[in-house]
């Protein structure tokens, strides 16, 4: 028998495809609902259905942090264009103070982001609200939450939406130009996941975003011909000389300049970076490794153990039969 959905834990419903029908590009008619009017454009959208190059399959209706939003499940049309000649190559370090560092192959800077910090800039806003509502009649076995405890907890996780919506949106404005004006995007792939268990840092991490933004470079490069490539993570690029190539034993966080004692070199370790990994497609090309998303790059051969022969069977020759 089906089974209902528990109210308060996800607050949504899905309709079919033929009960939904695009008014213009701000009202939508839903099947047993009616008109409603959207706060964002759907004009691409709009387009695409008058043209005949998409049909709507499904639309879901969710509820989250306070306000509904519309999910459109299309089925449409699209031409991808062939992979362009890396012609203006990018390496990308990612970091905390500056986002992400980008140089060329000629060890040109040609890309410096700040780190907005979007969950610090609203992190003491963010505390108040929760204290707040702590001190409201919450959800409870056998009680109801009080009206008071709805509104606070209502603004707290309007503060945890405009957190994320923030950092995505600057997420995707950074990834739509990388993509759109280099044809080859080379990145570090870190270990994210291993990075959160530092917890002097799991918070800087987090809200960097860094796995987001790999994310979006992954599936946006095929849309505009470019091309991304993850460099194998245990490759020193913080730790080697871009001019000479000395790799160093350790290089502590708090030290932001790269020194080298081999050549005199001084430069920004993020710069350094960054210069290092978009070299290292040249390097791997010469070398004969590829690198492969998600299996730490260069792919390694296998170990093969030898194995020892018995004394019976080290012999070819045929054993003299007993006797004969």
């Amino acid at each position: 028998m089906p089974t209902f959905k528990s109210k308060g834990k996800s607050e949504s419903f899905t309709l079919a495809g033929g009960s939904t029908r695009l008014v213009d590009s701000h009202h939508v008619r839903l099947g047993r609902v009616g008109e409603v009017k959207t706060y964002e454009s759907m004009r691409k959208l709009y387009r695409h259905l008058e043209r005949g190059g998409a049909r709507i399959m499904s639309v879901n209706i969710a509820e989250r942090r306070g306000k509904y939003t519309l999910s459109f499940t299309v089925e449409m049309s699209r031409v991808i264009p062939a992979p362009r000649a890396p012609e203006r190559v990018i390496g990308i370090d990612v970091g905390l103070t500056t986002l992400y560092t980008g140089a060329t192959p000629d060890g040109a800077q040609v890309l410096s982001v700040a780190n907005p910090r979007s969950y610090q800039r609203s992190e003491a806003r963010l505390a108040r609200a929760q204290r707040v509502a702590s001190r409201r009649q919450g959800p409870a076995p056998g009680k109801a939450p009080s009206n008071r405890w709805k509104s606070s907890n209502a603004r707290t996780q309007k503060i945890h939406a405009d957190i994320a919506n923030a950092r995505k949106n600057f997420i995707h404005e950074t990834t739509t130009m990388l993509t759109e004006n280099y044809d080859r995007i080379v990145i570090e792939d870190l270990n994210v996941v291993g990075m959160l268990k530092n917890h002097s840092l799991a918070k800087h991490i987090s809200d960097a975003s860094w796995g987001e933004f790999v994310r979006q470079l992954e599936y946006k490069a095929p849309c505009y011909g470019s091309t991304v490539v993850k460099v194998d993570r245990f490759f020193a690029s913080t730790k080697t000389c871009s001019s000479c190539g000395a790799v160093k034993a350790k290089l502590p966080l708090e030290i932001r300049t790269y020194h080298c004692e081999t050549c005199g070199l001084t430069i920004d370790r993020d710069l350094n970076a960054a210069i290092n990994l978009v070299r290292w497609t040249s390097q791997a090309a010469s070398a004969g490794t590829r690198s492969v998303a998600g299996r730490r790059g260069e792919v390694r051969p296998r170990r093969t153990r030898a194995v020892k022969a018995r004394p019976d069977e080290a012999s070819t020759e045929t054993p003299a039969l007993v006797g004969a």
